[in-house]
């Protein structure tokens, strides 16, 4: 894996120096006596390049390697040049190689992060050009970071204020490098020796969170609840089905029917709901055709005074589909950043981390793609049913100036089949797998576990129950709000 070249990256200190004016170290040419070292294991050795400069002054350049890290030591040594030099900054600039599937998915998933002192993490933007000055606070460590591998410069001590950083994605005509990265890092004092370690490895969560320093959020796993369901809940199911020696596209299959029994007792709820509420649309529908030209206060004044007699709430399936959002974006996030799935092949696809095509397009569709995924068009036919099964137990939308949700249900299938086109195949095989055990839990459920006579009963019960308590608080608070209105609330 060649994740960068000497003709692609500039590293070196750039400093004022009296008889050469500005220098850069990376124009020079280190030499070594140490040869050609060879380690592996737990074994580790330095290598020491050296550029000598007049008067017995000299630089060196010290490397640590051990051999089963993904890190180098590197220290710097300014030899008797202490008053000598001034104005000393850390020049790295580096050009990111074509190294994944999809060049365009590629280049907006890579830009720099960067973490201040005392702060959090901090990036530039991953889907364009972008820049920034870092004075606030010097820096603890930057990142080149990539789609899969990044490169991070973490130093021992932070580095002086006023880090200047620049990301850029190249042209669409370059198909053979993806990012331009420049960080110009001012040093805190004239002549000092610098120290810190550069990684250069993959974004792997657990190799990451062992460095610190916040390094693990170069891997964008959500911010907040999207975040914390992914480190604490999926990733650790993930790790522990690794080790089972599965297939990835099976242990997929086994996370989404761990995750769908997790969620169980609130799709439980949300069924109930909707079960109640397919037993009430009759009614719905009936009041909503007698007050289609009615006061929209009215109507829904007489809307709530039906749910208020039943005992049936619109809103009881909400908070269980709320409560599974983060798990659904968590889920958006893992699988395009996860470095595990690189490469590893399932049926069609020959790399779940990518997007799978079984056909080529002899031309290019805007915002689609030049090919077919077919995981995606599973995903979104998978949708359309689950959505064409479900919206018959959504009463009908006949209030003036709204949107039809059921509309919108039937358009959101055919948006998603151009949104993920090029997105990672393991995304579009989860959330396919994730329909289908929807579909066939809404199935059983309905034939076996929901009895609809009961809750017919069960809300006649309630609306003699409701009867003889009177009006709600709500209830009277609309009649309030139609009589200042000059509505009879009757």
């Amino acid at each position: 894996m060649v994740l960068f070249d000497d003709e692609n990256q500039k590293f070196g200190f750039e400093f004022v120096y009296p008889s050469l004016g500005k220098f850069n170290s990376s124009d020079f040419y280190f030499t070594s006596s140490t040869g050609k070292p060879s380690v592996s294991g737990e074994e580790t050795t330095q290598i020491t390049y050296t550029l000598a400069l007049d008067g017995g002054r000299k630089i060196e350049n010290i490397y640590t390697v051990t051999g089963n890290t993904y890190d180098v030591g590197y220290e710097t040594r300014f030899n008797n040049v202490s008053g000598i030099i001034t104005e000393p900054k850390l020049i790295w600039e580096l050009s990111a190689r074509h190294i994944e599937k999809g060049i365009e998915s590629e280049r907006t998933k890579s830009s720099i992060f960067y973490k201040e002192q005392d702060s959090g993490r901090d990036y530039l933007s991953e889907t364009g050009s972008d820049d920034a000055v870092v004075d606030e606070a010097p820096l603890e460590w930057v990142a080149f970071k990539q789609n899969f591998f990044s490169t991070i410069l973490i130093g021992n001590q932070p580095f002086g204020k006023g880090a200047q950083l620049e990301s850029h994605p190249y042209e669409e005509e370059n198909d053979s490098l993806t990012q331009f990265y420049s960080a110009i890092i001012p040093l805190n004092a004239d002549g000092q020796a610098f120290s810190g370690r550069l990684f250069i490895g993959p974004n792997d969560y657990r190799v990451l969170k062992d460095y610190g320093y916040e390094i693990d959020k170069v891997i964008n796993l959500g911010w907040g609840i999207f975040g914390w369901v992914n480190k604490y809940l999926v990733i650790t199911i993930f790790d522990w089905l690794e080790h089972t020696g599965l297939s990835y596209g099976i242990i997929i299959l086994i996370l989404t029917l761990i995750i769908k029994m997790i969620l169980m007792p609130l799709t439980w709820k949300n069924y109930l709901s909707s079960a109640k509420m397919r037993v009430l649309k009759p009614e719905i529908d009936v009041l909503n055709e007698k007050n289609k030209d009615a006061d929209p206060m009215k109507k829904q004044q007489a809307t709530m005074e039906l749910y208020r007699k039943t005992g049936v709430s619109p809103f009881a399936g909400c908070l269980p589909m709320l409560i599974q959002l983060p798990i659904l974006y968590a889920m958006f996030q893992f699988f395009p950043s996860s470095i595990q799935l690189r490469h590893e092949p399932f049926l069609w696809a020959d790399d779940l981390s990518a997007y799978d095509s079984i056909a080529s397009l002899p031309f290019y569709i805007p915002f689609y793609g030049d090919h077919v995924s077919l995981f995606t068009l599973l995903m979104c036919v998978s949708t359309l049913i689950y959505t064409v099964y479900n919206s018959n137990n959504m009463p009908t939308q006949t209030q003036p100036g709204m949107p039809n949700m059921k509309v919108i249900m039937y358009i959101f299938p055919f948006l998603m089949l151009f949104f993920f086109n090029q997105f990672a195949s393991g995304l579009s095989y989860y959330y396919f797998l994730a329909n289908v055990i929807s579909i066939f839990q809404m199935i059983l459920i309905k034939r076996f576990f929901i009895d609809e006579e009961k809750i017919k009963l069960q809300i006649a019960e309630n609306k003699k129950k409701k009867a003889k308590l009177g009006k709600s608080r709500f209830q009277q608070k609309l009649e309030d709000m139609a009589k200042q209105r000059g509505l009879n609330a009757k």
